[in-house]
C-alpha cells in the first residue's frame, strides 16, 4: 500500500511566503532549473499541494486556458503546469495521488491537458495523446506548432471529441504549450 498524501488546493495568490518558497524550491530541485521565471510567464492559477508529515512532496498546478479543436467552440481547459515530486520522495506515487485527485477540483472545466515531458505517467491514469496537428492563435490567425505535444484528459463536460482534428490554443509569452 502507496504511503497517502495530505492534498490541499491553494490559488496562487493565496500561497503563503513559506509555501511559495517550498514549492519553488522543490520544483528548482524536480526540474533541476529555476522555474520562478517560468510560474511568473504562465501567470496565476491553482495548486494542488501534496504534503507527507508536514514537509511538501509534490506539486501540480493549472491555469485556465481556451482550447479549440476545429470546428467547435472554444473549451474552457484546466491547463496542467509543473507537475513536480521532491527527488529525495519519487517513486511513491506522490505525482500520481495529485494526478488522481486533480479531476475533482476542475468540475467547472471542459476538458483538461497538459504538455508532457514524458507520457508514461499520464498514460495509465487515462490522458491520451491529441493525434492531430496544433496551433497557436495569434493576432487573428492560426499558426502551426508542428514541435508541440499535447495530452488531454476528458473530464464529465468534455463533448465527444476527434483527436485527429486540429487543436488550436491561444498564445501566451514563453512556452505556447
Amino acid at each position: 500500500m502507496r504511503a497517502s498524501l495530505e492534498i490541499e488546493r491553494a490559488a496562487t495568490s493565496a500561497l503563503r511566503p513559506a509555501t511559495r518558497a517550498a514549492l519553488l524550491a522543490l520544483c528548482n530541485a524536480a526540474y533541476q532549473e529555476a522555474i520562478e521565471p517560468y510560474l511568473e510567464a504562465i501567470g496565476p492559477g491553482e495548486h494542488l499541494l501534496g504534503t507527507r508529515a508536514g514537509v511538501l512532496a509534490s506539486h501540480l498546478m493549472w491555469v485556465t486556458r481556451s482550447l479549440q479543436p476545429l470546428g467547435m467552440p472554444p473549451l474552457r481547459t484546466a491547463y496542467v503546469e509543473l507537475v513536480a515530486t521532491a527527488p529525495e520522495m519519487q517513486g511513491h506515487g506522490y505525482a500520481t495521488q495529485l494526478l488522481e485527485a486533480f479531476p475533482r477540483y476542475v468540475g467547472d472545466h471542459d476538458l483538461a491537458a497538459l504538455s508532457p515531458a514524458t507520457e508514461g505517467l499520464y498514460v495509465h491514469l487515462g490522458w491520451r495523446v491529441w493525434r492531430g496537428p496544433l496551433a497557436v492563435r495569434h493576432e487573428g490567425r492560426l499558426v502551426p506548432t508542428p514541435g508541440g505535444r499535447v495530452m488531454i484528459l476528458q473530464l464529465p463536460r468534455t463533448p465527444v471529441l476527434d483527436d485527429t482534428r486540429l487543436l488550436s490554443v491561444e498564445w501566451r509569452p514563453g512556452e505556447v504549450w
